[in-house]
């Protein structure tokens, strides 16, 4: 009777430890749904059977998600995320790249990384995955394992979203040591081979460390131009959590320095990563939110990485993690406002973060002529080759937006004037007889020409572009109302300040990029 008891006792404990797990790095086995199966799959690094959770979409080219355990965690740990996945048909994978992070196999290292590739692989080959809509998702040491990834992958992975993640195992080992919680012994134990410590006898391998820290591998830029890297943290982790959001900031800022070296105002600057850790807060300019939650700091490079710091702790907020998905698929085509760098296409790309843009715009492109004799300039005679190159870059296409007419509108093409509506007409029967239109039936903005200047300040091709361009407004508002498509007007609100906006009378500054990219961005969502 009383062994009976003792035994009930140890049960009762046991399970109170494992329920006290933290929400994020659980250790709890989940009942998985009868829709996934679990598999194996053989390491091509040494052999070894690696089990994972699978799930094959219902229908074809449908995404695919590979979400990753977190630190103490396996492949049967529970997902929170596995439900939400299944009711949207994406295909999923949930590998155990060497189980939890406290052996040497584990935590980063050559295997882990490379059990991911195989799981990627297994998916892409049993599932109904498209190769280029695949997607990283990983919480805390998922994260790390994210961000892993992102360094490592060679697949063309379209996002990655790494919450409360670890990026630098070395520091982390030092932070954990003085929090007095089991993550230093977890790091000492994958980074010391063989080791064979007790529980307060442990030490360091911090060359290993630094192999396994993602904050320390070089960036592969080439890799990741089609690529988009996002970082979520909660404000108050490190404090009630246990990875400092210096973990996650540190990060951002070391990948941006590898994209570019000279553009210091794309990193955080150490005096607000100084304040956001002291205060654990930030005096925003803006009060946006995500799931509810205050957004305390944001910042985005190009559409390439963007940051979050928003009011929380150690935690993935299940609600926001599979907004990066479905998002939009567009094909811009301007002329030199929307090719000049921080013209209007990548004004709408930082206001669409989540979008991915095929930007076909060329200075000197025209609607319907060989401006300056050359065919390349000539949007009707390129059109398949814009669309084509949208189709392959973004495997779809949602939205297509035009802002042509300026180079129409120059002097030598006044005795054609006429011409200008009636290839826009043309345009945009061709887009909407195009193979690619019928396939994925994209909503087509057209964006009147911008203002001219005065012709005092222009260049001489350019004079009388003032007249002819007021003049096409109406017609092109006629010509897109005819074809079903969207007329966006952003001449009118911005004639009456375009003197102080475009010092040339042709291509506005920056600011005037980002005003035009309003206009464009309230109508496009």
């Amino acid at each position: 009777m009383k062994l009976a008891i003792l035994s009930i006792l140890v049960l009762f404990i046991s399970n109170g430890f494992a329920q006290n797990d933290p929400v994020w790095d659980n250790t709890q086995i989940e009942n998985w749904p009868e829709e996934c199966t679990k598999t194996t799959i053989t390491s091509s690094m040494d052999g070894k059977k690696q089990p994972a959770i699978f799930y094959a979409a219902k229908e074809p080219n449908r995404p695919l998600i590979v979400s990753l355990h977190t630190w103490s965690g396996n492949y049967e740990q529970e997902d929170l995320l596995i439900q939400e996945i299944i009711k949207r048909d994406f295909n999923y994978i949930h590998p155990d790249f060497r189980g939890p992070n406290k052996t040497y196999e584990a935590c980063g290292s050559e295997f882990v990384i490379q059990d991911i590739e195989d799981a990627i692989g297994f998916a892409i080959e049993k599932g109904n995955a498209s190769m280029n809509d695949i997607h990283v998702i990983g919480t805390s040491g998922g994260g790390h394992a994210t961000l892993l990834t992102y360094m490592n992958t060679n697949f063309p992975v379209k996002t990655f979203s790494a919450w409360v993640p670890i990026s630098d195992i070395e520091k982390w080992y030092y932070e954990s040591e003085g929090r007095g919680n089991k993550y230093s012994r977890d790091i000492a134990l994958s980074t010391v081979k063989d080791a064979a410590f007790d529980k307060d006898n442990y030490h360091l391998d911090e060359d290993e460390a630094i192999k396994r820290s993602p904050i320390h591998m070089p960036t592969p830029i080439e890799k990741r131009k089609n690529s988009k890297l996002y970082i979520y943290a909660g404000i108050h982790d490190g404090y009630t959590g246990s990875v400092p959001i210096s973990q996650s900031l540190d990060f951002y800022n070391k990948v941006v320095a590898d994209y570019d070296t000279l553009e210091k105002d794309a990193l955080i600057p150490q005096a607000d990563i100084k304040e956001l850790l002291a205060s654990r807060s930030f005096v925003a300019t803006n009060k946006d939110s995500i799931a509810d939650r205050l957004i305390h700091y944001r910042k985005t490079y190009k559409d390439l990485l963007k940051i979050t710091i928003f009011e929380g702790s150690h935690e993935c907020l299940t609600n926001v993690a599979l907004d990066h998905i479905e998002t939009g698929k567009i094909l811009a085509i301007g002329d030199s406002n929307g090719a000049k760098e921080n013209g209007w296409v990548d004004q709408l790309r930082k206001a669409q973060f989540e979008d991915f843009i095929f930007n076909a715009s060329i200075s000197g492109n025209t609607i319907g002529f060989d401006n300056n004799g050359q065919e390349k300039l000539n949007t009707l005679t390129n059109l398949d080759r814009y669309m084509e190159g949208a189709e392959k870059a973004l495997r779809g296409l949602d939205k297509v937006v035009i802002m042509l007419g300026t180079n129409d509108c120059k002097a030598v093409f006044e005795p054609r004037k006429h011409e200008i509506p009636e290839n826009m007409d043309r345009l945009l029967k061709a887009i909407k007889s195009h193979t690619l239109y019928h396939q994925y039936k994209p909503q087509i903005y057209v964006v009147s020409p911008p203002p001219c200047g005065e012709d005092d300040i222009m260049k001489e091709k350019y004079h009388g572009s003032s007249e002819r361009v007021k003049w096409l407004i109406p017609q092109f508002k006629m010509v897109a109302e005819k074809n079903d498509c969207t007329f966006i007007d952003i001449h009118t609100p911005l004639a009456p300040q375009w003197a102080s906006l475009a010092k040339d009378g042709i291509h506005p500054e920056e600011e005037g990029q980002v005003m035009l990219s309003k206009i464009i961005f309230n109508y496009t969502n």
